[in-house]
């Protein structure tokens, strides 16, 4: 079981990135949270909970109070031949300390901005069996729900964002061609519904992925169809992955065909490289995707980078920089988000670490024009920990 408890102050020049009447805001956070983890050879369970009290004094004071709140529930149970994973969460935040969402299901950014607070509640369910077999099979069932309160909460265009739905079932195939590559095939079905608007969005998406694994890294071929409510959106991309000494490098490039018929490039790189005194990571990505919180098909451009430096061994400076452009293509509706920040991390005894740091947030948007905010940061955090 751990434990930890951090004391922040902060202080930021335009907190809700407002455009037309920005204003300096400050804050004191009392934040924690707690973690229960259990494992065997076959089966794991964990439990984690989080959350913090804020003192906000500024031109917006909704997350004065208890905010953020966070609970996750996971199990994962293994065999030689079956898995089984089931997971529930939930997660409050509040959209004025940063708008850009990472989604973990699509693995790209998507854009939520406002003074209002979201709520995302995930429920998924997942088997594979014959895992051990040259033939096997997978379910998988999600359910995704958002919803926004005390405030305003906008998307790409300034488009207002209301609460929404996914239901979202599955089923795959693999097959073992050799000893060295592997068939995917996989067929989803989604439902998506909006608050105030009549009806469901339904989607159908073909998955094929051809796997070669080689000594120097896997080739990975893949070629998707997607149903939308719009059209149907074609992709195909071809990727690779390397392994060394230092770290590992991958990629893919392709091209999708849009529901609107154009075709745009897509693709992307990651790297990540151990330094003498520190870790360097960077990742450029171009996906065409249905967006998450408004279901319509979206352009995604994103650069993310992170540098790690270990001044000596109590003390390490860390830089972090993201980028991101969301575009829809019915619309041509555009928005830019960005964020850099350098910190400054000490470890004061065995328990107590310390952070202070610096950040910069900025949104351009086609329609509501840009806003900028500057922050400083300082947080003092203890760790528990104990077994029983």
């Amino acid at each position: 079981m751990s434990f930890g408890v951090t004391l922040g102050l902060e202080t930021q020049s335009n907190r809700t990135l407002d455009i037309t009447d920005p204003g300096r805001s400050s804050a004191a956070t009392m934040g924690f949270d707690l973690g229960i983890l259990s494992e065997t050879r076959t089966q794991r369970f964990s439990f984690d909970l989080g959350g913090e009290l804020r003192n906000l004094d500024g031109p917006d004071t909704e997350g004065n109070g208890f905010a953020d709140p966070s609970v996750a529930l996971r199990y994962d149970r293994t065999s030689a031949g079956a898995r089984l994973s089931l997971s529930a969460s939930l997660r409050e935040s509040d959209l004025s300390d940063d708008g850009l969402i990472f989604d973990e299901v699509t693995q790209v950014f998507t854009f939520a901005e406002g003074t209002a607070t979201r709520r995302n509640t995930n429920l998924s369910a997942q088997l594979n069996w014959r895992d051990d077999a040259p033939l096997g099979f997978g379910v998988l069932a999600r359910l995704e729900d958002n919803s926004y309160r005390s405030g305003r909460a906008t998307g790409i265009g300034g488009a207002v964002l209301n609460d929404t739905q996914r239901l979202t079932l599955g089923a795959t195939m693999r097959i073992d061609l050799s000893d060295a590559s592997q068939l995917n095939i996989g067929l989803n079905f989604s439902e998506f519904e909006t608050d105030g608007t009549p009806g469901t969005r339904e989607t159908y998406t073909l998955t094929n992925a051809l796997t070669i694994n080689r000594p120097g890294g896997a080739l990975t071929f893949n070629f998707d169809v997607t149903d939308t409510e719009e059209g149907t959106r074609v992709a195909t991309n071809v990727g690779g992955s390397l392994q060394y000494p230092l770290g590992t490098l991958s990629g893919r490039i392709g091209a999708t065909r849009g529901v609107t018929g154009e075709t745009f490039l897509s693709g992307g790189i990651n790297l990540s490289r151990a330094l003498p005194r520190g870790n360097l990571s960077f990742g450029l990505a171009r996906n065409v995707t249905s967006g998450t919180l408004e279901d319509t098909e979206q352009v995604s451009n994103s650069v993310t980078f992170g540098y790690r430096h270990e001044l000596n061994p109590l003390s390490s400076l860390s830089i972090d920089a993201n980028w991101a452009e969301i575009s829809q293509t019915s619309t041509g509706a555009d928005t830019i988000s960005a964020s850099i920040g350098a910190t400054y991390n000490r470890e004061l005894t065995t328990d107590w670490n310390m952070n202070v740091g610096i950040r910069h947030r900025f949104r351009d948007d086609d329609v509501t024009g840009r806003a900028d905010s500057n922050e400083i940061f300082l947080n003092v955090r203890r760790n528990f920990l104990t077994r029983f």
